[in-house]
């Protein structure tokens, strides 16, 4: 992108972002939200509801035998049990890759010997500012960490095939779990390609 163009997108992106008062209505461990209220080129102004979100972490572990692990526990927003991909916030100061590999070894008792970071992804921009550094875990050693005290965690490590049965069934519902599914098939089939 030339330097121009970027100049134009960042004035553009500036004119929709004329916050002329901001409230917090809510700090809590995890987040925040604050109601903004944005006036826009047009001269309307409209009311933003804005999550502010820890980061976190989310991490796609293959074993040698090519399984995966994924954890079983209770999410109390949904009020279910759900399979998922380990994931955990980055605690301040906290490198994310440091925090990947400590949440492997609280979660399923593994550290990577190999640990690449793949992509950054917002869960909905809409209205939430939480970003998921995305990882990749290879050549796992079993290391075990004490679990956080408010996580009941059960591990279950599946096939590449069996965890999209479970997603085509509806028994894996969990969006990130959902999407490093997709980027380890695509990687594996770009690896059969060649």
């Amino acid at each position: 992108m030339s330097e121009e163009l970027k100049a134009v997108e960042d004035a553009q992106r500036h004119a929709l972002r004329n916050i002329i008062k901001s409230d917090n209505i809510y700090s809590g461990a995890i987040l925040d939200l604050d109601i903004d209220h944005v006036l826009f080129p047009s001269g309307c102004e409209k009311v933003r509801e804005v999550v502010r979100h820890k980061p976190a972490v989310t991490i796609l572990p293959e074993h040698s035998d090519g399984t995966v692990s994924l954890v079983r526990q209770y999410r109390h927003a949904v009020d279910e049990d759900l399979y998922e991909i380990p994931a955990g916030l980055v605690e301040y100061g906290e490198d994310p890759k440091e925090t990947a590999v400590r949440e492997l070894q609280e979660e399923i008792g593994y550290k990577p010997g190999r640990i690449e970071k793949i992509f950054e992804f917002y869960t909905s921009p809409g209205y939430s500012t939480e970003k998921i550094i995305f990882f990749y875990a290879t050549d796992l050693e079993p290391s075990k960490l004490t679990e956080d005290d408010d996580e009941y965690i059960k591990v279950h490590n599946f096939t590449v095939p069996e965890i999209k049965a479970m997603i085509d069934s509806g028994e894996i519902k969990d969006g990130k779990t959902i999407m490093a599914y997709c980027w380890l098939a695509a990687k594996k089939a770009e690896e059969n390609a060649v």
